[in-house]
This record gives structure tokens, C-alpha cells and sequence, in this order.
């Protein structure tokens, strides 16, 4: 953290704003923020009472731009809108947490327009997949030894080393991708999710043609009780999707690769339970939300009223904190 440190005129500088024009940008963002509340009849007593009263107009008005922009603002909010304990922060710390928070908003709204977009792919590409595919013998020798060699490296495909059915079901596959150019965009995801349903089909069966339109439909997976082998081939799966992600980069279309795999199979949410998060798997809206907003949420109480607090009332409060943050958490589906 000491080395991701900027020095604060630097900062200044990096986002092209003087002292003076910061603190107006920051007072034309709670404006526009208490204005929207203001718009929609959503209290603004309290934190508790703003979600609450949010969360009511989110379900009446999903659609709503405005309601999403102001779901946005409290989820990443550090302490410049929700203003308990404001005495304790400097201008500079004001000035630090709303620029993280901007950039939080924006990183948000790029995601969610690209959910979006991913969305719209996936409901065109369901409807083509229900047409057959016509399959050309186009030459892939370099790229199925490619792959094939990169694959047999994860364990729960080991049974494929020096396999001849699973060599020429991977080429097939390949042909199969290679010919539509529908398909060959998200080359990544089909392969990793036919190796990972269909693993026995394709190390066992002679001439398998998988049913590609069942990969693009959900497929759900025990994520919740290890069984002594279960988790240990989730990791091995995970890692061949981000081995395949890293290897077609340049060539595939990475966000609806990553769409996919997210949101058809509770693979990245085991991994964000239960693994050190050490590589930035595809996760689903909530997920990502989770992961930029203040730890501290929902901070409905001053430092000085939770140390007032007896251990009964402290677990009250807490209680109602979780489950507040739970319910918001649920709100991403409006997004």
C-alpha cells in the first residue's frame, strides 16, 4: 500500500483539478446526489433509512437510470455522502475518498454496460445455436497441439495425456469452433466448459460432438461442501479457464468469454469463497460490488455511539448493518 501511495499535490495534478476545483466538484456531487433523493422521496436522515426507501423505489422502477446512479453512489460511498464521523477526516481525506469514489462509479458503469452488452450477445447467440452448424475441414494442426498440450497440463484432465480419442475430439471441437464465425470469438469459454462438462466424452468417446447450445446453459455445482475431491477439480478447472483466457487474449472476444463463464456456472463465486484471491477471475454484478465498496458498510453508527453501546445493543446494530447489506447486495439484479 505504501508503494501505490500518491503524494497529494500529485494527485491533485494526476486528475487535472486545482484544491479549490476538487472541493467544487465535490460539492456539485453531494448536490446532484440529494437532489436525486429529493426527486424520488428517499429519506435522508439516515443511511438506514436512504437503502431502505432505495431499495423500494429499485423494485417499483428497475429500469430507472437515476436509481442506479444512486445505488452506485452509497455502495461506494467512503464517507463523503454518509457523513458519520466527518469530523475526523481532514479535506485532504475528503478529497482522497472522493476521487476514489469517482473512479469506483466509473469502473462500475463501465462494468455493468458491459454486463449489458454481454447479455444482449448471449440472448443472440442462444437463438443461432438453435440452427446446426455447418463444419468446415479448415486446418488447425498447429493450434490443436497447442492445445492439447496446454490442457493435459491441468489434473482433472490428466487422463488425456498421450489419450488419441481425447487428441482428436479436442481437433474436432477445434474444426467445429474455427467454422463459425459466431463461435470463434468465444473460443476460450466453449472450449474450457466442453472439457470441463464433458470431460469423460471427450477422453472416452470416439468421434463425441458435444451439443454446444447445453455449455451456454447453466450448470450448477456444489460449492458449499467439499467432498475430498470436488474442490480440488473446481481449482483445476478455474485454472485451465484463465490459462485459456490468457492464451486467446488477443483474439477473443474476453468479455463475453468471461460473462460466461461467470454467469453460467457458480465456479467464480466458489473461487471468491474460497480461494487467496490472488488471480482477477470473471464475477457476476454482485460479486463486483462486493469487492470496491467500503468495507465499513453500512456505517450507520458514530465511533462514539458504538462504544457507548452495551454488547447486546452492539450485536443489534451489527445485525441490522448485515442484514441492510445484504439486501442492497441483492439489488445489483436491478442493475
Amino acid at each position: 500500500m505504501a508503494d501505490q501511495y500518491v503524494e497529494f499535490d500529485e494527485l491533485l495534478k494526476q486528475n487535472h483539478l486545482t484544491f479549490d476545483e476538487v472541493k467544487q466538484k465535490i460539492k456539485q456531487f453531494k448536490e446532484q446526489f440529494y437532489s436525486l433523493l429529493s426527486k424520488y422521496s428517499i429519506g435522508s436522515q439516515n443511511l438506514v433509512e436512504t437503502c431502505y426507501d432505495l431499495i423500494e423505489r429499485m423494485e417499483q422502477h428497475p429500469d430507472n437510470p437515476d436509481l442506479q446512479y444512486l445505488y452506485l453512489c452509497i455502495m461506494t460511498d467512503f464517507g463523503l455522502l454518509n457523513e458519520i464521523n466527518a469530523h475526523d477526516r481532514t479535506e485532504e481525506q475528503k478529497i482522497r475518498n472522493y476521487f476514489r469514489q469517482h473512479k469506483l462509479i466509473q469502473e462500475l458503469t463501465e462494468f455493468l454496460e458491459s454486463q449489458s452488452e454481454s447479455v444482449r450477445k448471449y440472448q443472440q447467440l442462444f437463438e443461432y445455436l438453435k440452427k446446426p452448424i455447418k463444419i468446415k475441414n479448415a486446418e488447425c494442426e498447429e493450434e490443436s497441439d497447442f492445445l492439447y498440450h496446454l490442457t493435459i497440463q491441468h489434473t482433472f484432465l490428466h487422463d488425456s495425456i498421450k489419450n488419441e480419442v481425447y487428441k482428436d475430439n479436442l481437433k474436432s471441437l477445434l474444426m467445429h469452433v474455427n467454422s463459425d464465425e459466431k463461435l470463434k470469438p468465444i473460443k476460450p469459454y466453449i472450449i474450457f466448459a466442453v472439457l470441463a462438462r464433458k470431460t469423460g466424452m471427450m477422453q472416452k468417446r470416439a468421434h463425441f460432438i458435444p451439443n454446444l447450445k447445453v455449455i451456454f446453459q447453466y450448470q450448477e455445482y456444489n460449492i458449499l461442501k467439499d467432498n475430498g475431491k470436488n474442490f480440488n477439480q473446481y481449482q483445476s478447472e478455474l485454472e485451465l479457464y484463465d490459462h485459456l483466457r490468457r492464451a486467446y487474449l488477443e483474439d477473443a472476444d474476453i468479455d463475453f468469454c468471461d460473462y460466461c463463464f461467470a454467469n453460467l456456472s457458480p465456479l467464480s463465486e466458489w473461487y471468491y469463497m474460497n480461494c487467496e484471491l490472488n488471480e482477477e477471475i470473471p464475477m457476476v454484478i454482485d460479486r463486483k460490488i462486493l469487492m470496491v465498496m467500503p468495507k465499513s458498510f453500512p456505517k450507520i453508527l458514530s465511533y462514539e455511539d458504538y462504544e457507548s453501546l452495551t454488547e447486546d445493543e452492539f450485536n443489534m446494530y451489527s445485525e441490522v448493518g448485515e442484514k441492510l447489506k445484504e439486501k442492497m447486495l441483492r439489488m445489483a439484479i436491478y442493475l
